[in-house]
């Protein structure tokens, strides 16, 4: 059955692709959360099936999660300009790790499949006709973003496609959505602000019933220090990393592990390497794997020597599990415990994988995972 139909502020205007079944439209709520508003580029079955989510239809859950607009609790930084970076958020009291820095509902949501069906023209079209529909306020704080470039002279359609392109995260598709294939490409204005680094002192992770991105400290900050997010997988080495900020974002990254001497960045790219076959090993559960717990405790090694923060609890995961599988009860516990203390700020408390690590700490010996490698080993 179809979902029911949300009652949009405008559906217009539409374009339909050759071949494509359902044509791609502009859906507006302006009454969406509180009155800042949403604007959504896609099929109008799509936009129905967003707008089941609790976000539409219980306005307390995207209560007090734009502060931006309106502001109700003090903010924890302030906007400054950053030498070489343009404009970007700067701790203002001291942050400790695993709290909230700042939360946004979606500005702009584009269905991939208007980039794949259409025409520039037409879906650069459809991104302006978005923005324009959205409440006045809110439309100029997006219209405000940076586009890592000139932009002299920028008709309304290619300003719009350029903030797009340089401040949207990609976020996948609802669980239940009987389209997997096609991703959202999602502007939140607020957020659009943190620059990158590729050892951030700040994770985002999206909820889908909130329909908000939210940020969270992933190591104490202290004030006065740029808050930051990596719009790239910290397990890349440098020459990759630069290669895909480059290609993507157009900005050469000066961050502070980018920067490093040749033989220090050259040691960071070693324990990436290492980290990532590490990983691979210690995921395999096959006979053939030859993953012990001192190559989960070099994992989680790796990952502090490398910073990383706001992963620390992928690394933990697999020392609990490998510790499990070799019948180490209490060690098992104690970095299921870790891993869930760090997991619930970056990744959020109904994760599954935080669910597999409750029930291990909780009776180790009953979990799926006990002993494992010890009947390998035999």
């Amino acid at each position: 059955s179809s979902p029911r139909q949300h009652a949009w502020t405008h559906s217009s205007p539409c374009f339909q692709g050759p071949g494509s079944e359902h044509p791609i439209c502009v859906f507006t709520d302006t009454v969406f959360a509180g009155g800042r508003g949403i604007s959504l580029v896609t099929t109008r079955q799509r936009a129905n099936h967003v707008a089941l989510s609790p976000a539409f239809t219980e306005a307390e859950i995207t209560m007090g999660i734009n502060q931006d607009l309106n502001r109700t609790v003090p903010a924890k930084y302030e906007m400054r300009e950053i030498p070489g970076k343009g404009m970007g958020l700067v701790a203002t009291e001291h942050i400790r790790r695993g709290d909230l820095i700042l939360a946004n509902t979606a500005s702009l949501m584009i269905d991939y499949r208007a980039f794949n069906e259409l025409t520039e023209a037409q879906y650069t079209e459809l991104q302006a006709q978005a923005v324009s529909s959205l409440p006045s306020a809110h439309r100029a704080a997006l219209l405000n973003l940076s586009t890592h470039s000139s932009r002299d002279g920028l008709a309304d359609a290619e300003l719009v496609n350029k903030i797009a392109a340089t401040n949207s995260f990609d976020i996948d598709p609802w669980p239940d959505d009987t389209d997997q294939h096609h991703s959202f490409f999602v502007l939140f204005p607020e957020i659009a602000r943190l620059n990158h680094d590729c050892r951030p002192n700040a994770e985002y992770r999206f909820e889908h019933a909130a329909l908000a991105q939210h940020v969270h400290a992933a190591r104490d900050i202290a004030p006065g220090e740029e808050l930051t997010l990596s719009y790239v997988n910290p397990l890349m080495t440098r020459a990759q990393r630069l290669q895909r900020l480059e290609r993507n974002w157009g900005f050469r990254c000066g961050c502070p592990l980018c920067a490093l001497p040749p033989a220090r960045a050259a040691e960071s790219d070693a324990r990436i390497e290492l980290a990532r076959k590490l990983k691979q090993e210690l995921g395999a559960w096959d006979a053939g794997s030859r993953a012990t717990p001192e190559m989960a405790e070099l994992l989680v090694s790796l990952y502090e020597t490398e910073r990383l923060w706001g992963s620390m609890h992928e690394a933990y995961t697999l020392a609990a599990l490998e510790f499990s599988a070799a019948g180490d009860a209490w060690t098992a516990v104690k970095y299921a415990r870790l891993g869930i203390e760090w997991g619930i700020p970056m990744v959020g408390e109904h994760d599954e994988d935080l669910a597999e690590l409750r029930s291990l700490a909780e009776d180790p010996w009953a979990h799926w995972s006990w002993r494992r490698r010890v009947e390998r080993d035999g």
